[in-house]
């Protein structure tokens, strides 16, 4: 019983340390409010062409800045957009308060479907532009039609890193989407790996110093409980002889 006393202890602190070492971030999808909502799919009348379409969340986003902000994607990607329309919707009825901003437009190859990659630097850093009079630190960009590979990007960068994205399939729906949350004031900054050239998104640093204390902790509780067994059967066979 004296070796309980110190075995249970032991055991609580695996517990705490298990629960403290968690060095999985919170989901972005959960934590993170887009400015905008990006869509994209292959035309369907079998062009090359990728159709866009872009809603603001916030009403009162300025459409010239959103205006901008496509013509600047086009120049990124090499491909002027083609068919651009701007119209501002209700959400809600007819209050001023409740409408949205929506863009639809064309452009060719935004998603390099022989390479596996979505151009997610360009889309970024075109509609992520901090430096603007609205300022965008969250997108939800959506890849209908598309499918993740084995080294589709599911997740870069952290808190500390210019920009933050996680990624996520819909089977449903058959899309990838992702969202994004920007870190910087510099759009020039953001630099989004994909397909072979991605990097994992860093662990933080003190997740192998905690690592390091659960190992510890377990082997000293596995000799523990060792010990306390070894000392019950002990004096189960003292008490048979006697």
């Amino acid at each position: 019983m004296a070796m309980m006393r110190w075995v249970l202890p032991i055991l609580g602190l695996i517990c705490l340390a298990s629960a403290q070492g968690d060095p999985r971030p919170p989901s972005l999808f959960m934590t993170v409010r887009p400015q905008l909502s990006i869509t994209v799919k292959r035309d369907p009348n079998g062009s090359r062409a990728d159709l866009v379409d872009v809603m603001s969340i916030d009403a009162d986003y300025p459409p010239d800045q959103l205006k901008t902000q496509i013509l600047a994607l086009g120049a990124m990607i090499k491909s002027e957009p083609r068919g651009l329309e701007l119209s501002r919707h209700s959400v809600s009825g007819d209050d001023a308060r409740f409408t949205s901003i929506m863009a639809r437009f064309a452009v060719d190859n935004l998603v390099d479907r022989t390479n596996g990659k979505f151009h997610l630097t360009e889309l970024v850093q075109s509609f992520g532009s901090a430096s603007t009079a609205h300022p965008v630190t969250g997108l939800s960009i959506n890849f209908v039609g598309e499918k993740p590979k084995h080294d589709t990007l599911l997740a870069f960068g952290t808190d500390k890193s210019p920009v933050q994205i996680q990624g996520d399939y819909n089977p449903t729906f058959g899309s990838i989407e992702y969202r994004v949350k920007i870190n910087t004031k510099s759009p020039s900054e953001i630099q989004i790996p994909e397909g072979k050239e991605q990097i994992p998104t860093v662990v933080p640093s003190n997740a192998k110093r905690i690592d390091g204390l659960m190992i510890g902790l377990l082997v000293v509780a596995a000799l523990a409980m060792g010990a306390l067994v070894y000392s019950l059967l002990s004096r189960t066979s003292a008490s048979k002889r006697s």
